[in-house]
């Protein structure tokens, strides 16, 4: 569910303070982020499905996240129904990456530990 390998090159790049906050605000805008998808979506809103796919995609590929990124790649590119019912699937793909953002964080494994 989430390569914790990603975390650890990101650390590699720009330190692991940065990583750490980095992966904090990420785990902070998940739900907003997950939310703008699902409005878009139910606006018909094609533009603004796109632009919020692309920053949970996006963000969700550096932060190690794929299953999450590649559940947002994998939605049709058009708004409407068919966008509203996948979103329930990244929804849950993104509870999912939660809990194991979380469980990384509770058991103390700092960011960039394995590189």
């Amino acid at each position: 569910m989430l390569r914790t390998d990603a975390l650890d090159a990101l650390a590699a790049d720009v330190g692991a303070g940065e990583a750490e906050l980095f992966a904090g605000r990420y785990l902070a805008l998940l739900e907003q982020r997950v939310g703008n998808l699902r409005q878009a979506a139910e606006t018909a809103d094609a533009t603004g499905v796109r632009e919020a796919a692309l920053s949970l995609q996006t963000t969700s590929a550096m932060i190690g996240a794929e299953a999450l990124a590649g559940t947002v790649a994998a939605l049709p590119t058009v708004a409407g129904s068919v966008v509203g019912e996948s979103v329930a699937e990244v929804e849950v793909v993104a509870a999912v990456t939660t809990g194991a953002l979380v469980a990384r964080a509770s058991a103390a494994i700092p960011v960039g530990a394995g590189a």
